[in-house]
């Protein structure tokens, strides 16, 4: 019987790239390898999916302590198509009961991150060096394809990033769908919650903080702006395309006015944890470009996302621009935010991880309820 993967083994699975993957031998089957030395030494145990592996059982005669393993207890009929084979020697959970199964650890906040990535157009994974230098040489060498669908951006400085371009492993349909067959079960009702938060479409981890700074509810944190669009295909009309040179843009963020009549495009600046090398609105022909079909360009960068002060004043020029008018926020709203603020900027390297220092009691004063979400 093949180990069922699960929980941060599986999410750390589905965040790595193909040609990743490529690289990694199959885990021993168990049955063949009962005392689990081989998996010990195992490259793709060891070095890409990191001890303990975390597995799936079904019944509570069936866990066991090695301590290679931590194992996840789940009782009760599985939904559908949430076990998938791998080529790698194991089952694997998918994505979303990937994601279910990790909130019993996570806060909420924490859950929505993990959702927001899995649901967006990009992954972050950082590679063990060793791991990284094999990549490099089975590249160069022509041993694997780097037309895997997965894209790596580049960082600041021009190398490789662990940012990586892919496409959506959910859907909005699919998560909406998952909530449904998990609504009944501990922790579903806290799924379904959450999931009307995650925005869909997000192309980094910049998108989604700026997003939901933007876009919950001051009650929760945020600005409250509604409507808010993630990369928004643009066509651009015949005099803007000769300013841009081409037929089409996307924009990060388009908010628009209650009445539709103005509209903002914001461009997330920053190509270390963006990747938009050389993409983004602030080149002057795109800005031009969009501002010559109407829209209100504004250019924001993490530090002004980060910086309360900052952001603050970016939100009035938000407002400004929208023609709407800003209001200061309440005492229970300030204190949501700062709640908010403490675990938004995370690690993204290190999202998911378990943290078996962080008691109960702690977890739960730093977790919104699903009360408060479905309100």
């Amino acid at each position: 019987m093949k180990d069922l993967l699960c929980d941060i083994s599986a999410f750390r699975y589905w965040r790595l790239p193909p040609q990743v993957r490529a690289l990694c031998p199959p885990l021993p089957r168990p049955e063949e390898d009962r005392q689990r030395y081989d998996l010990a030494r195992n490259p793709t145990a060891a070095v890409v999916l990191g001890f303990p592996l975390y597995t799936l059982v079904r019944t509570r005669n069936k866990r066991t302590c090695p301590a290679s393993i931590r194992q996840r207890l789940f009782l009760g009929e599985l939904p559908r198509e949430s076990v998938l084979e791998t080529e790698h020697g194991f089952l694997i959970t998918s994505p979303l009961l990937t994601a279910f199964i990790m909130s019993r650890h996570l806060t909420d906040l924490q859950l929505l991150l993990v959702l927001a990535e899995m649901c967006g157009l990009f992954a972050v994974c950082a590679l063990p060096v060793a791991l990284e230098a094999e990549l490099t040489r089975a590249i160069d060498s022509g041993a694997i394809s780097t037309t895997f669908g997965w894209v790596r951006c580049p960082s600041e400085d021009g190398t490789a990033s662990d940012l990586w371009r892919r496409d959506a492993l959910v859907l909005g349909r699919d998560l909406d769908r998952f909530c449904s067959d998990v609504c009944g079960m501990r922790y579903g009702n806290r799924l379904m919650a959450v999931s009307q938060l995650v925005p869909l479409g997000a192309a980094s981890p910049f998108e989604v903080e700026a997003y939901l700074l933007l876009a919950l509810p001051r009650s929760l944190g945020g600005e409250g702006f509604c409507g808010i669009e993630l990369n928004v295909e643009v066509t651009l009309s015949t005099s803007a395309r000769a300013i841009m040179g081409k037929s089409r843009v996307y924009i990060d963020l388009l908010l628009s006015s209650p009445d539709g009549r103005r509209q903002v495009a914001i461009e997330c600046q920053g190509k270390a944890s963006h990747g938009r090398a050389g993409d983004g609105l602030r080149d002057a022909d795109r800005m031009t470009a969009l501002q010559a079909m109407g829209y209100d360009v504004l250019l924001l960068t993490h530090r002004q996302i980060s910086d309360e002060d900052r952001f603050r004043a970016v939100v009035k020029a938000v407002c400004r621009m929208l023609d709407a008018e800003y209001r200061d926020k309440s005492s229970d709203e300030q204190r949501a935010e700062t709640l908010l603020r403490s675990e938004l900027f995370v690690d993204w390297t290190k999202l998911g991880v378990i943290d078996g220092k962080m008691t109960v009691r702690r977890k739960t004063a730093r977790s919104w309820t699903a009360a408060v979400l479905s309100e």
